[in-house]
């Protein structure tokens, strides 16, 4: 799944608390949605930035509560750069990493090790890159450390571990259609990003294909010191740690990287309504268009008016079609960041089958009617308020920090960035908000995607546009 697209794991969230029984309240209780608070102040703790000779990158935030040592590493050899014949390559290659041995260890000793020092080390990728993250007892970091860099510089990719890995990926393929909700995400991105990289998803074919040399060959390509910032937090001192890291790494030669370049990304699919067969009690609707890049100061505005419409909290797409009509179990919407490309903004609803064309026209309208009149002081002032108590919590914890300083060096993001946001959202007027929605959502445009029993919907989807049906794999 896509995992720098949308949160499935949020979406499941709302699915349950939205189809969760009503509590009961006192008619006294104060509207949680009109109380007022002093604004969090909040003191940031930033991390030392040390890079080594070889080009790796550290960022380095102390945190003595806890004897406890917690480390991400953000690595350029992510999903986009893989071969189209060789779709899920990049994912392999990191959980072999991990799994299949490195240096003279094999991969039981691997194994044996990290649980007897009550350590881990996990793996994984995404588009646009991979990562190794760890944690350590303070007093056996050293030995973690070492047995990390084996692990990125110099893994073993055992093949009786590569086909169990494999096989694994395999069937996630094979029953990846059995939970409607992935099936309808995975669906929407394809359309929506069709012809780009950040919409492809591998398949029995391409998975099979991959080869021991595919994956040694893309490590030898990507995996490189030059190519990874990495964030540490915990309990040890700062030039300590970097020169604990140069120790280990230090010995890791940088070699000369380009990066691939992308195919471009068609900022303006075709309008389709895809339709996706399924006998369900419920239908699963998404409505949405590229949006812009994270660094677009449109894309704060756009974030504004997507709390408005159907983000956390008191938002108009709940409200209409959930409190008022009660057709859906969930309904909202978000907007991605993009970073290499634009990111995606959508609605979504999990409603009554029979209320299915009713639902997508309530949403589209809903999106329209935010498109064509202002908002009201309340709604922007209530967000404003959600959005700048809500970064305070960008500094819940010394690892939170460190990782995000880590990604937005790995990104290229300014990193007054987030300063310069908090800014924005300070100053936005009504009228801004108006001019963003205009000029950047389409409801008439957009792609639209529907699971569902067409037998039992409300009206035909050809109402909305010109339908296509999808066949699954």
């Amino acid at each position: 799944m896509k995992q720098t697209f949308l949160p499935l794991l949020l979406l499941a969230l709302m699915l349950a608390w939205a189809s969760s029984p009503a509590l009961t309240h006192a008619e006294d209780w104060p509207d949680p949605f009109a109380m007022e608070f002093e604004p969090v102040e909040v003191t940031p703790v930033e991390p030392v930035s040390v890079t080594l000779d070889n080009g790796m990158t550290l960022f380095l935030l102390e945190d003595r509560s806890l004897p406890l040592i917690e480390g991400t590493a953000y690595i350029r050899a992510g999903a986009n750069h893989e071969p189209e014949e060789r779709i899920g390559l990049a994912q392999l290659t990191a959980l072999l990493s991990r799994d299949g041995g490195a240096g003279d260890r094999s991969p039981e000793e691997v194994d044996r090790q990290l649980e007897y020092l009550a350590a881990s080390v996990e793996m994984s990728a995404s588009e646009p890159f991979a990562t190794a993250g760890f944690s350590s007892l303070e007093h056996n970091v050293d030995e973690v450390l070492e047995v990390l860099a084996d692990i990125l510089r110099r893994p073993a990719f055992d093949a009786r571990r590569m086909e169990i890995a494999r096989g694994r990926l395999l069937e996630s393929i094979r029953r990846r259609n059995d939970q409607p909700l992935q099936l309808a995400v995975r669906e929407f991105i394809a359309r929506v990003s069709e012809g780009h990289p950040s919409g492809r998803y591998s398949s029995i074919e391409t998975m099979s294909a991959i080869e021991a040399a595919d994956i040694r060959e893309f490590h030898e390509r990507f995996y490189r010191p030059n190519n990874i910032v990495m964030a540490l937090s915990g309990d040890f001192n700062a030039e300590e740690m970097a020169d604990r890291i140069e120790e280990y790494f230090g010995c890791w030669e940088a070699r000369p990287w380009d990066a691939p370049e992308l195919p471009p990304f068609d900022e303006f699919p075709e309008p389709v309504v895809y339709h996706v067969q399924r006998d369900l009690a419920q239908s699963i609707i998404f409505v949405g268009h590229p949006a812009v890049t994270f660094d677009d100061p449109d894309y704060i505005r756009l974030d504004v008016l997507n709390r408005i419409l159907g983000g956390a909290g008191d938002n108009r797409l709940f409200e209409e079609v959930r409190t008022r009509r009660g057709y859906a179990y969930a309904v909202g919407s978000q907007v991605t960041q993009g970073f290499e490309y634009p990111g995606i903004f959508f609605a979504y609803s999990v409603s009554r089958v029979d209320k299915t064309a009713e639902v997508l026209e309530l949403m589209r309208r809903e999106i329209k009617q935010i498109v064509q009149e202002p908002v009201s002081e309340a709604e922007l002032d209530r967000n404003r308020r959600a959005i700048v108590n809500r970064a305070a919590f960008r500094y819940a914890s010394a690892k939170a920090v460190a990782d995000r300083s880590a990604l937005v060096n790995f990104l290229g993001v300014d990193p007054d960035y987030y300063a310069r946001h908090m800014e924005i959202i300070e100053g936005l007027t009504i009228d801004e908000l108006l001019d963003t929605a205009k000029k950047h959502l389409r409801p008439e445009d957009a792609v639209i995607l529907v699971v569902g029993n067409e037998e039992l919907f409300d009206r035909d989807l050809t109402e909305f546009g010109p339908v296509e049906a999808v066949e699954l794999d």
